[in-house]
Formats: C-alpha cells, structure tokens, sequence
C-alpha cells in the first residue's frame, strides 16, 4: 500500500523536505532521515498507527507538529439528538474563555467548558496524546439543562466559561472545578466545589463547609507535594483545597485575576504570570508572601491575559505561549527565552489559551488545542523523551 502525501503530519523547525515511501519502508526511512537531521515527513492517515509509538517524543527541538483529523467536533454530541444544547451556540463555542487539564494517568488532554451564551453543553471530552484520538467521556445533560443556574436537573454541574478554574487532582485521579460563568443568563459568581471521578465518570458537588465566593477568571492549579488545588479567588485572595479532607483555606488577600498560575515541581513554588506581571509563592514552604520577580524579556507573553503555561521537567523551564513564539522562564536566572519556529496553530478563535496548553510527561511535548474544529498540536522544547 502507498503512503501518500499528507501536509499535516510534520515537524516544523525551519526548512523541510517531504518523502513519500511505500507503508513497509515508512518506520525505517523515518527513523534513519531523522538520525541525518531530516525533520519532516509526511504519511496518510492510515499510516498514523504505525507512526505513533515515536511520532512525538522524536520531533526534534524547538519543532511544531499538527495532528490531522485530531477535530474536537468530530466526536461532538449531535445537536439533533440532544435537541437543548440548540439554545445556546454550538460546540465551537466549548473553547469560550475556557480551559483544560491534563490526565498524567491516561496521557490525555482533557477539555470541559463552554457557558454564559456559547455553549450549553457540560458534556466531558479528552484527547488521547498516545493514541492521538479524542473521545467524548459523557454525554450533555440534556434535556434536564438548568440554564443561569448552578445544578442540572440531573445533579450535574452546568456548563460555563471555566477560565483556568480547573485542576487535575493527580494523587485522587480526579477533575476539579469551581467558578465560571454559567451557560445562559447566571454570569459568574458559581461557588461550588465540583469534582469528577474518572473511574465512575460522575460528577459530584462537595459541599464543603467553607468555599471561596469565586469569580470569573479565577485561577487554579495542582501541587503533588502538597496535595492541594491552589486557587485564587479575585479580590478575595489566595486559597488552597485538600480533596482528601474536602476542606478550603485562605492564605493571603492578594487580587490576582485573568492569569495563569503553575508549580515549579522543583523549587516548590507557585508561580503566576499574565496581566504584565510574574509573581511567586513560596507554597512549600507556608510563605504566602507574593515575591515580584523582576525578569528579563517575555513581554509579548507576560502582558497577555491567562497565557498557556506549563513546567517542563526535563528542561526545568516554565513555558508559555499565547499565539506566536514560544517563552521559556528559567526561574533561576529569572531570564526568559523567545523560540520561533514555523508550522504553530491557527490563534484565530482563540480568546485566552486558560489550560489548553499542558506538558505531556511521558513525550516530554507540549499539547494545545485551540478550537474545536481545529486540529491538535504538539511544540517540542528539547529533543528526546520524558
């Protein structure tokens, strides 16, 4: 069987060259072009199976590389059969002023948002970063949709703009979260504490004794040391979650909004960047004290609102990107590095890129999604595996 030409399944670092080899010679023509330095090759989409075992964790450094028919809305729930999610947009709009996380146990990016007058929808989708498919892990609660309010009629939560609200609970194997703005006319203010068990697939509202008022363009994130979700919370400060005692608390006062926040796994540090700023906690150690780091460059992403952010372990680099270059931080010199390569994706029904941008571990790449009709892509800071 031929292996035809297929412009999207390429590494892009520059100038390139395309192969066409017949489908019992793809493995080894690929693996001995990119020993002498060959970076791009094309192959169908029947070849992709063969290719994925090493498709992504051998893309060379400081590379882009688009994954065909990887379309969200290929696995969309069908507005004929879930006839209320009519009321409100449609499936491109589960990207609105929305996030993800991602799986570390399943290697899969997972995606829940939509809200306010885009989407109604709060059905569940994950792409898998192994298999490079997406599946969508429950349907919309239709026809029990509560529009403006906070509970479906089914006990599940209702679908909202959910910003970087959400938090994979990795020691829990868990999703959480909490705030938004709801789908119809509730707007932001919803303050409970959801959380999803992967395993069961449902979803389940914690109540617990104390919770954060919420706003939109909260900010979250996980620290597997400490076992907590760390959440900001506007004007009302920082606070932590521990799901293991399904209990809040509030650490400082500080108003951090419309940013992106991450754990330097290594130094133990949460650190926020956005809105003209980069600013860090010493969350390891219990000093809830905002120290402002004074770093050198990264403008074009520092100024931007909730840039995707994300620690690469491998590299000790905090990462981001908002459209364009990639931006690397190296929190010891405090230094930010610009990466321009070709090939990056299509920014053009974006809003903010929230959690859509998470590090693979086990690929040692980077995973965004930026729309659902758009095609999945991988950036590559070094070469090699996680």
């Amino acid at each position: 069987m031929d292996i035809t030409q297929n412009t999207y399944l390429q590494p892009r670092v520059g100038s390139h060259m395309n192969i066409t080899v017949s489908s019992s010679k793809l493995i080894k023509s690929v693996i001995s072009l990119m020993m002498f330095g060959v970076v791009a090759f094309s192959a169908s989409a029947s070849s992709e199976s063969a290719l994925q075992p090493h498709i992504v964790s051998s893309m060379p450094a400081n590379s882009w590389l688009e994954i065909p028919n990887s379309q969200l809305d290929s696995v969309a729930a069908d507005p004929e059969v879930f006839l209320e999610l009519q009321a409100y947009g449609g499936i491109y709009g589960i990207t609105a002023w929305s996030g993800a996380v991602f799986d570390t146990r399943r290697n899969r990016l997972v995606v829940w948002g939509g809200g306010h007058g885009d989407y109604a929808g709060n059905e569940i989708y994950a792409f898998d970063t192994d298999t490079l498919t997406w599946d969508r892990l429950t349907d919309p609660s239709d026809p029990n949709l509560n529009l403006g309010g906070q509970v479906n009629g089914d006990g599940t939560p209702n679908s909202r703009h959910t910003y970087n609200g959400l938090a994979y609970i990795e020691h829990a194997d868990r999703l959480f979260g909490t705030g938004g703005s709801l789908a119809g006319p509730g707007g932001c203010g919803a303050d409970k504490t959801w959380i999803f068990d992967f395993n069961s697939e449902q979803w389940t509202d914690m109540n617990p004794a104390t919770r954060p008022h919420t706003d939109c363009e909260n900010v979250s994130t996980y620290d597997p040391e400490t076992q907590k979700v760390w959440f900001f919370d506007g004007p009302a400060g920082l606070w932590s979650y521990t799901f293991n005692t399904n209990t809040w608390v509030r650490h400082n006062g500080d108003l951090i909004l419309a940013r992106t926040a991450v754990v330097d796994t290594k130094r133990g540090l949460l650190v926020v960047v956005g809105q003209g700023e980069v600013v860090a906690y010493n969350i390891r150690g219990g000093d809830y004290t905002q120290m402002v780091w004074d770093t050198n460059g990264g403008e074009n992403l520092i100024n931007k609102g909730s840039p995707g952010l994300a620690y690469d372990s491998v590299t000790d680099r905090i990462v981001g990107w908002h459209g364009g270059s990639v931006y690397s931080l190296n929190p010891e010199t405090k230094v930010w590095t610009e990466h321009s390569a070709p090939g990056g994706p299509n920014t053009n029904f974006l809003d903010d890129v929230y959690g859509m941008w998470r590090y693979v571990p086990n690929l040692n790449a980077f995973v965004v999604m930026t729309g659902a009709q758009n095609n999945v892509y991988f950036y590559k800071l070094s070469a090699g595996p996680g």
